[in-house]
This record gives structure tokens, C-alpha cells and sequence, in this order.
């Protein structure tokens, strides 16, 4: 029996989950903390009262002030924030919750399953699977907005689509809405097979996703829009907007915690332009936020721009952008100059995207309530005068999940390369963050960041980078570059770094069938006995770990050249565990191995799943 042993943290009787009084359903809890509607803090109470951060009308917490005490380095002046404590076990007698959410764990050892139609919170079994998730904050939900970023007109109407992942030992029921209409659930279908050989079987509504099943919500494709979608799509127009302009969302419910990611567009290498991102359900999302956008602007495609997008979860969200540089405006986005603060206003599956030639990159976010924040780019040149450019987006986790440690390893070298040299950047949170580099700080790596400040460096890695302390948290991306150098073997692309305080122990991931080449890059967390076996369904347990400073990685493929199975893995749903946290990130590009199967200038990346927690207490106003 495997031992789950990372602890999910919850706050003190935000509910009756503590030993407080009966456990609320969904609607009440949601109604007691502010999750999902109201003025988004956790735990005021105060549902809708438009004001920011807590139902008192001020900035923070609730108590007038920041935090809630008064006291000196806490809120009340300082740019700290009362919030739930970002570690420690806050549930009774001592016991919490496994990572999958189907285990109780007390003093690091599992001593309760809950049944498949129950779930672990704040270290007790519950009848409400979606309220575990809720008050969990991991990439685990019910509720998520998949978000068409911005792409260049020549693949603009191409097909959307998104990725639900059944991680219950029950069927879920999944559903979407685009701008108060429900989709068409003939829309959905669940992938079969790889490359040449896929097909898609039809997703039955009334039955649902069975356990350990994939489907595919086929948004969007507008008519004479290449790629096509191998599925008729719900929509059959363009949902995403061109350049800086207002749009929607679309909102993705299941009964059930899964994992869901969005790919853009679908088709792996018949695309030549994909991006896939982890989406974050909306128990994750936040107030405050640091912009980032993919990289600077394309040189070779002349049209490609940096690009943000804002959603809203709830009517009269009110978003405070403090732009490091002007904002250009248009299309009902107001305009502005560079550090005076502009207020954006959106209703519920509102999006408000900024797409221009300077990134906003370093710049800050405040809202009244909790809302969802995407990077991306219309289109991705790595160098910026490369050959063949990829549209590139990363949902962008809020700053209080961000972290002060994080492991940088590339994905498996292309082509005869040894060690191939990859950019990282580094975006700064606040003023006077210490860097420290093992084994040794990398050519052209800072050594300090200011807030806002963003450093780009090209290195091969691997590396641990890591601030002073909690309260100076930074943000850190890997990328790949294009695909001109190595025969058209992958092309530029980018990933968020996930902190090392925000691994888990669980993973449930899928790796797109049409992609010829599929590495996973993992990294593991001593726990208290060493190095705890990770295992991988396809394979057992991994093997060829290298020492990282604290750490360990491996990388494993799991299909290359021409879709060949590697150590009897192929593309598709998996599932990985251990003892104690690790993390994982996807990469998938083609080459001219496979045959019949174009896959030739692509690739995607994303991490499988991450906690998302608040790890620090850090707020960046604006204004």
C-alpha cells in the first residue's frame, strides 16, 4: 500500500472540517470563505462585497489593516498579508490529508481510506469529493476556465481544445459552458491509441468519464481554420481575440476532483504552432500577481506579440494593473502609462487580454476577488530572429504560491547534442532577493533580484536556485528553443517551474498522442528515510536519478522516433506516485522520424500538477 505523505494544509475551522460542527456542503462552504465568489479572501465571510481582500472594506484580511493583528511585520503597514499558514498542520489531532485526497495521513502514515464517493479535508473523510478539492488548493478541482490565448491570424481559428483527466476511483460527469451556453457533450470524446492510429470513441453524458479515462472537450474551430479538430467541435467559430481586446472563458465543471489542461491549438504536428498549459481550478486562484508573459517580442514574425490574459470568475471583479511599461489599449482595454495604476473591470468568464510589442512582464496585480491570470504569446520565436515560431501560454500561479527554492532541468537534449544550452528567466517579486546557485551559478545567472525585474540567461543546467527566505519569493521558467538547428526536431516553447515546496506525491498526466517524441523530466524530495522510490504505471519504479543538491532527477521517455515505445510506455494517460513529493514536467515535440505522421517544428510542454498552496505571506500592491 503506498504511503502518501505530503500534508495539505488547510486553515483553522475555515469550515466545520476541524472538529468545529458538521461538515457544510459546497455551496455553504463556498458561501463561509469566499472561494469562488464574494470578495475572494479566504475565510471573511463576507460574500460580495466587492471590496479588496476580506469584507471590512480595506486591504488584506479583515481586520482593517493586512493581516488581522496589528502587530509590527504582519499587515498593518507592511506589505505582508495575513493568510492561511503556509505549513504546519492546522487540522485536529494532528492529521491531514494525502496529496490525491482519497487518504487520511496522521504523524506521516496513511490510517484511513475514504470511500470513492468521499475525500480527505483538513484530516477527515467528507461526503463531498469538490469541496475536498476546494479547500486542498492543488491543481486538483471541479471548477477550471480554459482560456483561448492569443495566436497569430494564421492559426487563430484553429481547433481548441482541452484535457480532463479522471483521477476518481468513480465516473465524473464533465461539463462546459462558453458564455452561458452549454456545450454540446458530443463534443467530448476519449482518445485511443497514438500518431497514425488514433481514434476517438464518443464520451457518453449519462454514464460519464470512467476511472482512469481521458476526454477531450473539443472547443472551438472556426470554418477553413487549419488545424481541423478530428472531432466536430461545439463551437465553429473563432472564441479567442486578436490582439488587445475583451472576450470569454470557458468554464469547465465536474462532479468529481480530476486534473484538466488546454491545448492550443490541437493536432501535435499537423499544427505546427501548439502550446498546452496546466490549468489551475478556480479554489486555486488569488489576488495578487506578478505579470508574465512568454518572451519578448519575435522578430521573424513581424505580427507576433508578448500577451496577458485576465479572467474573471465573478461579476464586478475589479483588477488594479500597475504596468511596468506603457499600455497601448484598445478594443474597450483601456490604455495607460508605465507605473501608474490602471483598473480593469470583468464579469463572470470575462477575459481582458493585453497583447503589444513590450512585455508587462515584473508588472503587479490586485483585485477585489480572486481571479485567474495567463501568460502567452500569439506566436514564439526562441531566438527572437529564429526560424518557425510556436504560439506559447502558462496559466501564471497567484504570488503567494510562488516560491523561494526551485530545481532548473532541461528536458532531454534534441538531435547528437550533448548538453544543449536552453534559456531561463527569472522574474523578481520583491526588492533586495539574495540568489544562490548550486552547484554554481550559471553563466549570465543574476545573483539579485529587484521587484519586477526579469533576467533572461541561457544555460544547460541543471541547477538549484534559491532567495534568502520565504518572504522573497521569485518566479522562474524553462524554455526550448526552435527547431531550425536540429531538423526541425521540436521548437520553441515555455513552462513554468514548479517550486520545490509545491511538489506532490501523486500525479495523474497525459501526454498527447500525437507527438512522436515524449520525455518526462522528474525530480525528487528526500523525505525523512532518504530518497523514497517514484513509480510510473507503465513502468515501475524509475531508475538513473542524479544528485541535484538536495535533490535528485531523472529524465524517461516515454515514445520516440517514430512513435516507438519506450520500456513499454506509450502517449496517453499515466499516473505516477511516491512516498514523498516529486516533481514532473511533460515535453513533447516531433521530428523527422515519424512517418506518415507530419510532427515536424512542434512541441508542448506543461508540468503534470503542483500543489498550490500558500507557501509565503507576500503581497505586492498596487497603487
Amino acid at each position: 500500500m503506498r504511503r502518501l505523505k505530503l500534508l495539505l494544509v488547510c486553515g483553522p475551522c475555515v469550515s466545520a472540517l476541524a472538529g468545529c460542527a458538521d461538515p457544510p456542503t459546497s455551496a455553504e462552504a463556498t458561501a463561509e470563505t469566499s472561494l469562488g465568489s464574494g470578495d475572494g479572501d479566504l475565510g471573511d465571510g463576507d460574500s460580495g462585497d466587492s471590496d479588496s481582500g476580506d469584507g471590512d472594506g480595506d486591504s488584506g484580511d479583515g481586520d482593517g489593516d493586512g493581516d488581522g493583528d496589528g502587530d509590527s511585520g504582519d499587515g498593518d503597514g507592511d506589505p505582508i498579508k495575513f493568510d492561511l499558514a503556509p505549513g504546519g498542520d492546522m487540522s485536529s489531532e494532528g492529521c491531514s490529508c494525502s496529496d490525491d485526497l482519497k487518504h487520511v495521513v496522521c504523524d506521516g502514515q496513511e490510517v484511513e481510506d475514504c470511500t470513492p464517493e468521499g475525500a480527505c479535508a483538513a484530516g477527515d473523510c467528507i461526503d463531498d469529493p469538490c469541496l475536498a478539492a476546494e479547500l486542498g488548493k492543488s491543481s486538483y478541482g471541479c471548477d477550471y476556465w480554459a482560456v483561448k490565448t492569443d495566436l497569430i491570424s494564421e492559426g487563430s481559428g484553429a481547433c481548441f481544445a482541452a484535457f480532463v483527466a479522471n483521477t476518481w476511483e468513480t465516473p465524473v460527469h464533465v461539463n462546459a459552458e462558453y458564455n452561458g451556453q452549454a456545450l454540446d457533450p458530443g463534443a467530448l470524446a476519449i482518445p485511443i491509441g497514438q500518431g497514425a492510429n488514433l481514434s476517438y470513441e464518443p464520451y457518453d453524458p449519462v454514464e460519464g468519464l470512467a476511472p482512469g479515462e481521458v476526454v477531450v472537450i473539443f472547443i472551438a474551430r472556426e470554418n477553413g481554420a487549419l488545424p481541423n479538430c478530428p472531432v466536430a467541435p461545439a463551437l465553429t467559430t473563432n472564441i479567442g481575440v486578436s490582439g488587445t481586446g475583451r472576450g470569454h472563458a470557458v468554464n469547465i465543471t465536474t462532479d468529481v476532483p480530476v486534473v484538466a489542461y488546454q491545448i492550443l491549438p490541437f493536432g501535435g504536428g499537423s499544427s505546427a504552432a501548439t502550446s498546452a498549459s496546466l490549468l489551475l481550478p478556480t479554489s486555486a486562484w488569488d489576488l495578487n500577481y506578478v505579470a508574465v508573459n512568454a518572451y519578448e517580442k519575435s522578430v521573424s514574425a513581424g505580427l507576433a506579440q508578448p500577451s496577458l490574459t485576465i479572467v474573471a470568475q465573478d461579476d464586478g471583479t475589479e483588477v488594479s494593473l500597475l504596468p511596468k511599461v506603457a499600455v497601448e489599449g484598445g478594443n474597450n482595454v483601456a490604455g495607460g502609462l508605465a507605473e501608474v495604476p490602471i483598473v480593469y473591470t470583468l464579469d463572470r468568464g470575462e477575459t481582458l487580454q493585453i497583447s503589444q510589442d513590450t512585455e508587462l512582464t515584473g508588472s503587479p496585480l490586485e483585485a477585489n476577488t480572486h481571479f485567474g491570470l495567463f501568460g502567452a504569446a500569439s506566436c514564439l520565436n526562441i531566438p527572437v530572429d529564429g526560424f518557425a515560431c510556436d504560439s506559447a501560454h502558462q496559466q501564471i500561479p497567484p504570488i503567494q504560491a510562488l516560491g523561494n527554492e526551485y530545481a532548473g532541468v532541461r528536458y532531454r537534449s534534441r538531435g547528437n547534442m550533448m548538453d544543449e544550452v536552453v534559456p531561463w528567466r527569472l522574474v523578481g517579486v520583491v526588492d533586495g532577493t539574495q540568489l544562490s546557485w548550486e552547484p554554481a551559478p550559471p553563466p549570465g545567472a543574476p545573483m539579485a533580484l529587484a521587484a519586477g525585474e526579469l533576467v533572461n540567461f541561457s544555460a544547460p543546467g541543471p541547477f538549484v536556485v534559491s532567495s534568502q527566505d520565504e518572504d522573497h519569493p521569485f518566479y522562474i521558467s524553462a524554455h526550448m528553443t526552435g527547431g531550425g538547428d536540429f531538423g526541425g526536431e521540436g521548437d520553441p516553447e515555455w513552462v513554468n517551474i514548479i517550486p520545490t515546496a509545491q511538489y506532490l506525491d501523486n500525479y495523474v498526466l497525459f501526454t498527447d498522442p500525437t507527438y512522436s517524441e515524449t520525455s518526462l523530466v522528474v525530480i525528487r524530495v528526500p523525505g525523512n528515510g532518504g530518497f523514497a522510490p517514484v513509480e510510473l504505471d507503465c513502468l515501475g519504479e524509475l531508475v538513473g536519478w542524479t544528485p541535484l543538491g538536495d535533490y535528485e532527477y531523472t529524465r524517461v521517455d516515454l515514445v520516440t522516433g517514430n512513435f516507438m515505445a519506450v520500456n513499454g510506455c506509450e502517449n496517453g494517460r499515466h499516473e505516477m506516485w511516491s512516498d514523498a513529493p516529486f516533481g514532473v514536467t511533460v515535453w513533447g515535440w516531433g521530428s523527422s522520424a515519424s512517418q506518415g505522421f507530419f510532427t515536424q517544428y512542434v512541441s508542448y510542454a506543461y508540468p503534470a500538477g503542483a500543489s498550490v498552496r500558500s507557501i509565503n505571506q507576500v503581497v505586492v500592491p498596487v497603487g
